[in-house]
């Protein structure tokens, strides 16, 4: 494949694709081998929840988090990181902070994943790179929780493994290094599971 690792930027739906199979990367950035996500019922819910968030919460700015300023749907992106981003919603804070506040179309487990917290620290990064501001928390909104908000706080473990993952992605999608298979468990709702060896 002929691409410049310079002009690569990836999503943190990329990266998490990753982490949870690489070869979902080999398939759908090396191969360019479309995805049909669109096909999965989760993913065309948490479309519509977005869609209708965006409509309806223009006004809404949540005061008891020490939010001064709020802006929706905010399209970011770090070439040096080789990431890109779109937020809910971008809060900057009293303190002169700031952090990404992520709709998820879900209940809340009384827990926050890694995954979740890996995609949240990328909004994060992508913030800072961006703004030049600090960035130490970020918020879930669980939806089928009564819109459950969920504080999350950053530590740099959460940006090194950024970092090492974007490097993964980057040498399977550049070299066409097919990744070991992901535990079984992982294909049963993967659109690449019937080519997949």
């Amino acid at each position: 494949m002929d691409l410049d690792f310079h002009d690569l930027l990836l999503t943190p739906s990329d990266v998490l694709e990753h982490l949870f199979c690489g070869r979902f990367t080999y398939f759908e950035r090396h191969l360019a081998l479309p995805e049909f996500q669109e096909r999965r019922e989760k993913v065309r819910r948490g479309r519509d929840l977005h869609r209708v968030r965006e409509a309806t919460n223009r006004a809404h700015l949540r005061k008891r988090l020490g939010v001064v300023e709020k802006r929706i749907d905010v399209s970011l992106a770090s070439p040096r990181h080789h990431l890109r981003g779109r937020l809910d919603e971008l809060l900057f804070f009293a303190d002169g902070s700031a952090g990404p506040l992520d709709y998820k179309f879900a209940r809340d487990p009384g827990r926050v994943y890694a995954t979740l917290r890996l995609q949240s620290a990328i909004y994060a990064l992508l913030i800072h790179e961006t703004f030049g501001i600090p960035v130490r928390r970020g918020y879930l909104v669980y939806t089928r929780s009564q819109n459950r908000v969920v504080e999350l706080t950053y530590d740099p473990s959460d940006f090194q493994r950024i970092g090492r993952t974007v490097r993964e992605i980057v040498s399977v999608i550049t070299r066409g290094q097919l990744p070991r298979r992901a535990p079984a468990s992982h294909c049963a709702d993967c659109c690449y599971r019937f080519i997949c060896v």
